[in-house]
């Protein structure tokens, strides 16, 4: 259920801001190979924090870079 509503989410509060996103490795400041919602907010301050925090689809408590491009594929 939560990836429907995640996918529902990023699908309606995509918009054309977020296609020049950075790319992962320059949103992923500290090079761990997770984007902390810290570092999500700053790559991504149009961003809905909802619409991030819905993205994390493993619930791990952050953005994976496949979770990331999902979410910045709009």
């Amino acid at each position: 259920m939560k990836t429907l509503i995640a996918a529902i989410s990023i699908a309606f509060l995509s918009t054309a801001a977020f296609a020049a996103a950075p790319a992962f490795s320059e949103a992923d400041a500290d090079g761990n190979g997770i984007l902390s919602l810290e570092e999500a907010k700053v790559a991504l301050p149009d961003m809905e924090e909802a619409a991030i925090v819905a993205a994390d689809a493993n619930n791990d408590g952050g953005l994976t870079e496949d979770e990331y491009t999902a979410l910045t594929a709009g």
